[in-house]
C-alpha cells in the first residue's frame, strides 16, 4: 500500500512540475519585432527625435526639409516616440510606434509655433500697377512686395482643417482679397491685379472662340489725368512693320475695329484676327469713344506751348517703340495699356498720342 502512495505521489509531483516549467515558459517576454520609421516634412527651428530616451536623429532648420530613415525595435505596444525642440527642451510630438506594419510614416511640419501633419503649395501670381502690398496668413505677415509677384509658399496645415490668406495694402487695416485655403488641394494658386485702389483677382482669360484669332482682355489706365476727359475710350486698330520708325504711321485695319475701354478702369475683351505676316504688330489709337476725337484738352504737360495735337494714326511713341501687340493665334492675352506721347519738331512741332507701355499680365491668370 505503502508504495502504491509513492507511486501516486511521484507522478503527481512529476504532473505539477510540467505543468509549472509551461506555464514559465509562456510568461516569457516576445521577440522584439523591427520597424521602419520614416519621418518626413519642415522645420524652422532644430529637433530632436527620442526613442525610449534615447535620441536617434536630430535634424536642422533651413535644410531642406525633415528626413528621417529608421529602423526601431518594437516588443509591445507601448513604444514611444518622441518629437521635441532641441533649444527648449520641449516636447512637441508624442506618437506611439506598434509593432505592425514593418513601414510606418510620419508627417511633421514645424513653424516654430505649432506641429501641422500636412502643408499644401500655394504660388502667388499677380501684379501691382504701385504701392506696396502684404500677404498674410491667418492674420500674420507672410511677405510683402511690390510690382510683379510669381512666388511659391509651402502653407502648414492639419488635415480636415482650413487657413485663410488675405492681401492688404501696406500701412493700411482694409483687407483687399480673402482666400480660404484648404487642406484637400495639394496645389492652389492666388493670381491678382492691384491698379493702386482695387484688388482683381477673377479675371478669367478664355480662348477665342476663332481658334485662328487671339484674344486680348485689357483696361486702360492714362499716364496724363490733368488732360484726359475722364470719359469711355475706344482704340482704333492699326497694322505696321516691326521695323517701321516709330514716327511712321500705320495701316489702319479695314473694316475697322473698335476696342471700347471703360474709364472707370474695368476690363474688356475682343478677338484680334491675323495680322498681314509674322513681321507685323498691331499699333492703335486712343480715341474718344464713338469719335475720331483725342480724349485730351490741349495743355501742359501733354502738350508744350508751340506744338499741336495730332491724330496719331497707328504710330508708337518713341519711349516704347516695341510695345506694339504681337499677335499669337489661338492665345488669350491681358494687357493693362498707358498712353503715351511722341513730341516731333520737323517738319513741324507736333505731339501724337498713342499706345505707351503695354505691361502683360497674361501669365498671373493661366
Amino acid at each position: 500500500m505503502k508504495q502504491i502512495f509513492f507511486t501516486l505521489f511521484l507522478i503527481s509531483a512529476i504532473t505539477i512540475l510540467s505543468s509549472s516549467c509551461r506555464k514559465a515558459e509562456l510568461l516569457q517576454p516576445e521577440t522584439a519585432k523591427v520597424v521602419q520609421l520614416n519621418i518626413t516634412g519642415t522645420t524652422d527651428v532644430d529637433l530632436e527625435y527620442l526613442y525610449k530616451d534615447s535620441i536617434i536623429a536630430i535634424t536642422k532648420a533651413g535644410t531642406g526639409g525633415i528626413g528621417v530613415k529608421t529602423l526601431l525595435a518594437v516588443k509591445d505596444q507601448n513604444s514611444i516616440l518622441k518629437i521635441r525642440n532641441k533649444a527648449t527642451a520641449e516636447i512637441l510630438l508624442t506618437k506611439t510606434i506598434t509593432a505592425a506594419p514593418f513601414d510606418q510614416n510620419i508627417s511633421v511640419f514645424y513653424d516654430g509655433k505649432k506641429i501641422y501633419n500636412n502643408a499644401i503649395s500655394l504660388q502667388f501670381k499677380g501684379y501691382a500697377l504701385s504701392g506696396e502690398l502684404e500677404f498674410l496668413l491667418d492674420g500674420n505677415l507672410l511677405f510683402s512686395a511690390t510690382g510683379a509677384v510669381n512666388k511659391p509658399y509651402s502653407i502648414l496645415i492639419d488635415k480636415g482643417t482650413t487657413r485663410e490668406i488675405s492681401i492688404r495694402k501696406k500701412g493700411e487695416t482694409a483687407i483687399l482679397l480673402t482666400k480660404t485655403i484648404e487642406s484637400t488641394i495639394v496645389q492652389q494658386n492666388i493670381g491678382y491685379f492691384f491698379d493702386g485702389t482695387k484688388l482683381i483677382d477673377n479675371v478669367k482669360l478664355d480662348p477665342p472662340a476663332n481658334a485662328a484669332n487671339m484674344m486680348l482682355t485689357a483696361k486702360f489706365e492714362t499716364t496724363f489725368p490733368n488732360q484726359f476727359k475722364n470719359v469711355d475710350v475706344e482704340l482704333v486698330f492699326y497694322t505696321r512693320l516691326k521695323t517701321a520708325s516709330n514716327t511712321t504711321v500705320g495701316s489702319k485695319v479695314s473694316p475697322e475695329i473698335r476696342f471700347t475701354l471703360p474709364k472707370n478702369g474695368s476690363f474688356n475683351s475682343i478677338e484680334l484676327p491675323p495680322l498681314p505676316g509674322p513681321n507685323y504688330i498691331y499699333s492703335f489709337d486712343i480715341v474718344e469713344k464713338g469719335t475720331s476725337n483725342e480724349p485730351y484738352t490741349s495743355g501742359s504737360p501733354l502738350v508744350l506751348a508751340g506744338y499741336t495735337l495730332k491724330p496719331n494714326e497707328g504710330r508708337i511713341t518713341s519711349a516704347f517703340a516695341d510695345n506694339g501687340i504681337n499677335f499669337e493665334a489661338g492665345k488669350s492675352k491681358l494687357f493693362v495699356i498707358n498712353d503715351a506721347r511722341t513730341i516731333v519738331t520737323s517738319p513741324a512741332k507736333n505731339v501724337y498720342v498713342s499706345g505707351g507701355r503695354l505691361t502683360d499680365l497674361s501669365q498671373y491668370f493661366q
